[in-house]
């Protein structure tokens, strides 16, 4: 029995699976999502939160440059079972680092970060000259 299918595009679709299959095989910190990061923007702040579980505050560092954000994360690896193969590794081991662009200026002086319950929480405040400014208006 014949079928009707494409086979250029099931070639295709069998090529991008087993390139997100084997795109992290046996390194998850080569993946350039980790950690996990959430951007938000009000009037007065640009706010990142990244999850980190596990990590102590001592094991993070962050620097902020050019606007350029870098979240740091030094740790010793995983004591490794004997006589184990790793059939599936998820979780990051080892040093890290992630790297997010500021999409405003800020006031570096005035960045502030908190490490609660593995949730890395940076406040960085906007500079003066990019905040929303309110135009009084002169009634003659």
């Amino acid at each position: 029995m014949l079928w009707d299918t494409d086979i250029f595009s099931e070639m295709e679709r069998l090529r991008r699976e087993m390139n997100d299959l084997f795109s992290n095989y046996g390194n998850a910190t080569a993946s350039p999502t980790y950690p996990l990061m959430n951007v938000y923007e009000d009037k007065e702040n640009i706010t990142v939160m990244a999850e980190l579980p596990g990590l102590t505050k001592d094991q993070v560092s962050i620097t902020v440059s050019n606007n350029v954000l870098t979240v740091a994360v030094k740790q010793p690896p995983y004591a490794k079972a004997k006589d184990m193969t790793i059939v599936r590794k998820e979780r990051s081991e080892g040093d890290f680092e992630k790297t997010l662009r500021i999409p405003t200026k800020i006031k570096q002086e005035a960045i502030k970060a908190s490490f609660n319950s593995g949730i890395l929480t940076i406040t960085m405040p906007k500079a003066e000259e990019v905040k929303p400014k309110t135009i009084a208006i002169e009634a003659k």
